[in-house]
């Protein structure tokens, strides 16, 4: 063979060898890109569709306060996260289906079966939960009802009706141990309220921030919260029970971020 054609022989084998080695490369590249779910994988986390001010307004444009804490702590620790809005039981059922990462939720007993929360000395930790609400107590204004030292005053419990929205556990269960009766017909707190107005239940149980939103309907404003609230709840991010190691740091991380940012000026109500 002439000298020629060998070296364009020998020239031709070593571009393919280099185009070989830059494709090889480009894939290793990719895949531990891949391997790595904060980068490749962002967190699908479910708010609720429910409009909590000023830490859930159920609109992609206007962020609430524990929608920001989550974000920006998401983004201090380099995780990818987006946010999903459904109604309560529909987000426990995606969790259970493997089809959202992690979702807000109070640890209460089912919740703290299903899924997984920040946790301190064996106990579900409150410095890194998103936020802590209040369980309030409505009545109409001509009911003689008061929660005082753990009685409702003005009859006894086992004869009363307490409204509660569909899906709120953290209502649900108290009102069960103390021995009420439960409605948890009404979808939303509003329309809760309008049955206790409509005299169809002798009480509502509800969430502060809920309540003063819908109460500033005229038709509801004759409604009361009484001065003693039946407690107070605090909210987590809550994730899969069975997360890869990768994954399971990475959430540790976040809880972290949110406990370290969650007392700024910028994460709390004014």
């Amino acid at each position: 063979m002439d000298v020629a054609p060998r070296l364009l022989l020998s020239l031709a084998m070593l571009l393919i060898g280099a185009f070989a080695t830059t494709v090889q490369a480009q894939t290793q590249k990719q895949t531990a890109a891949s391997s790595e779910p904060g980068l490749s994988q962002p967190w699908r986390v479910c708010v609720s569709d429910a409009s909590v001010p000023p830490y859930l307004y159920n609109d992609p444009h206007q962020l609430g306060l524990a929608e920001h804490l989550l974000m920006d702590a998401a983004r201090q620790v380099g995780l990818a996260a987006e946010l999903l809005r459904y109604p309560s039981a529909r987000c426990r059922a995606m969790m259970k289906a493997d089809k959202l990462d992690a979702l807000l939720a109070a640890p209460t007993v089912p919740n703290l079966t299903d899924f997984q929360f920040p946790e301190k000395a064996g106990a579900v930790d409150p410095g890194r939960r998103l936020a802590r609400l209040k369980l309030v107590w409505v009545k109409r204004a001509d009911s003689p009802f008061d929660w005082q030292n753990g009685e409702m005053l003005g009859a006894s419990r086992t004869m009363l009706l307490v409204g509660t929205r569909a899906a709120l556990t953290v209502a649900s269960e108290p009102l069960s141990r103390l021995g009420f009766s439960i409605d948890m017909s009404a979808r939303t707190t509003h329309q809760l309220l309008q049955k206790l107005a409509a005299r169809r239940v002798d009480l509502a149980l509800a969430l502060q921030e809920e309540v003063e939103l819908a109460m500033q309907d005229p038709q509801l404003q004759s409604l009361v919260v009484l001065p003693r609230a039946l407690s107070s709840v605090d909210f987590y991010l809550a994730v899969q029970t069975r997360l890869p190691p990768e994954r399971l740091a990475q959430v540790e991380a976040w809880w972290a971020a949110i406990g370290h940012l969650r007392d700024l000026p910028e994460y709390r109500p004014h």
